[in-house]
């Protein structure tokens, strides 16, 4: 073989093996970058040494220009970058030996040309390879100040990150505090207003039980005290009805006295089914009802009118069952707990103010009422005068009264004793209270003597109705034991504005007629003169 073909035989070789070579080399990069070798410098020196030698021996032996030098000028760039400047000289350092070498070694192997190259072609040969040697430590030293640049900028960005981690951190216990402390407050705020509902409802009931108590105190008749509390109860309690049943202690029943239910069908199935076992058992064991979810059939009153809640709570004290509350509403589960125990501390009020009214009728019946015959008595009897006859006056109506008293009475004491003359004054009084209507006015005015009030009832009315009694009295027997015994009244009437003109006059003018009827022989009727 030629040399010229033992030459191009050669160059085919080197060119294969370059190329086996930097394939080998870049996927030995390839699986060192992906375990993440090259973080250790060892590593990356002897990559790199392999890397030059490879591209050194390449580029002498292919045997082609000065220019291609320039492909060492990116790993040495990259090695600048990425190692710093110190690193990048050293590797050109190194390339230049490893280059120097693999030159001599050519020389070795293949030897000169047949000519001695001149002294001029080694220096311009000399200064070609220094320059270019020169310019990739320039090179080297240019990349290694970026490479400082970037370390000392990735340094601060380094030290930066660390103090953004901290305030990171910071920031974060910052938060983790700040939702530590919502959630305290959220839990406080809803304590508060758990306790702002608490005070809400207790400044109601408060107020409920002072407007009550003020009842208590000031409104002594039971139907106006009733009244007063129903309204109450449906103000406070905002429900659609408010019922207050009474019990009937002798009759065993229930009846209902105080509602705001207006509607007639409504209100005639409410009074005959209010007697339901139900609501006898709870006025009986004192215990109060609650039902959210209503059921018709076991509460019959509430049939046909839409109800589907209701409280019943007992008006009990430790000695009387007055009755019972009944509030409703139309939608379900409108009532708790709560509202049971308001409703109940209510009831207890209310079944204290009704005994307190018992209590202070049962006082004024002692001091309005005769003891011994069951009639009013003398004072009442004056207060009621005035009353009516400012009355008559006003409205303009005729008043009458007769006064009357039991002819020979004294007799009776003596001969029967004075206990059969009491039965004869409560025989006498039980005549002529059932005889007289609801408006008249009945009274004891002292002793033996009586009188009567006639609202709106002129002298003649006032005769004739008298009469009647009189002859009913006449005909009348009192009877104690084995004695009996007939009883005979005198009466005198006066009139108003026929007779008398004052109210102490028509009182004067009754006696003085009275007194005529005694002269007249008793047992008879006498009009005053006008």
């Amino acid at each position: 073989m030629d040399p010229d073909g033992r030459k191009g035989y050669t160059g085919i070789v080197f060119n294969v093996s370059f190329y086996i070579a930097m394939s080998l080399l870049n996927y030995l990069k390839h699986r060192l970058v992906r375990k993440e070798a090259f973080e250790n410098n060892i590593v990356y020196f002897i990559s790199r040494s392999i890397e030059f030698l490879v591209l050194s021996i390449s580029i002498v032996f292919v045997n082609v220009g000065h220019w291609v030098y320039i492909v060492l000028v990116f790993p040495i760039t990259v090695t600048s970058l990425c190692k710093g400047r110190k690193f990048g000289s050293f590797v050109v350092g190194y390339s230049l030996v490893i280059h120097s070498g693999v030159i001599l070694a050519r020389i070795l192997m293949y030897g000169f040309n047949s000519t001695i190259p001149s002294t001029e072609d080694i220096s311009v040969w000399i200064a070609t390879f220094a320059f270019l040697y020169l310019m990739l430590f320039l090179l080297a030293f240019l990349c290694g100040l970026i490479y400082r640049e970037n370390r000392e900028n990735e340094s601060n960005n380094q030290v930066l990150l660390e103090q953004l981690g901290e305030k990171y951190k910071q920031l974060e216990a910052a938060q983790a505090e700040i939702k530590n402390q919502y959630e305290k407050l959220k839990e406080s705020n809803i304590k508060l207003e758990d306790t702002n509902n608490k005070l809400t409802n207790s400044i109601a009931e408060f107020f409920t039980l002072q407007q009550i108590s003020q009842a208590i105190g000031s409104i002594l008749d039971i139907k106006e005290l009733l009244r007063y509390v129903n309204d109450i109860i449906l103000g406070v309690m905002g429900v659609s009805y408010c019922t207050i049943i009474l019990y009937d202690d002798k009759r065993k029943r229930l009846k209902v006295h105080t509602t705001n239910i207006k509607d007639q069908n409504d209100l005639i199935t409410l009074n005959d089914n209010i007697n339901c076992p139900n609501l006898l058992n709870a006025l009986d064991s004192g215990k109060p009802i609650i039902e959210n979810f209503v059921d018709p059939s076991h509460y019959l009153f509430t049939q046909g009118r839409d109800i589907n809640s209701l409280i019943c709570v007992p008006l009990n004290t430790k000695s009387r069952k007055f009755g019972l509350v009944i509030i409703e509403q139309k939608y379900y589960n409108a009532f708790d707990d709560d509202n049971v125990r308001l409703l109940d501390i209510i009831g207890q009020q209310v079944g204290f103010a009704m005994e307190n009214a018992e209590l202070y009728q049962r006082m004024q019946e002692l001091a309005t009422i005769d003891g011994l015959t069951g009639v009013f008595n003398r004072l009442y009897f004056q207060e009621r005068l005035q009353k009516e006859f400012k009355s008559s006056q006003e409205d303009h109506y005729a008043l009458s009264l007769a006064i009357f008293d039991i002819d020979h009475f004294k007799r009776f004491n003596d001969t029967y004793g004075h206990l059969f003359g009491d039965k004869v004054l409560k025989t006498i009084t039980e005549v002529i209270r059932n005889s007289l209507r609801s408006s008249d006015i009945f009274a004891r005015y002292g002793g033996e003597e009586f009188v009567i009030l006639f609202p709106r009832t002129g002298v003649m009315q006032a005769v004739e109705k008298v009469e009647a009694l009189r002859l009913k009295i006449a005909s009348t027997l009192v009877k104690d034991n084995l004695v009996e015994a007939s009883v005979t009244v005198s009466f005198g009437i006066a009139s108003f504005p026929e007779i008398a003109a004052t109210e102490a006059e028509l009182l004067r003018k009754a006696d003085d007629a009275l007194y005529k009827a005694k002269e007249a022989g008793r047992n008879c009727v006498k009009i005053a003169e006008s």
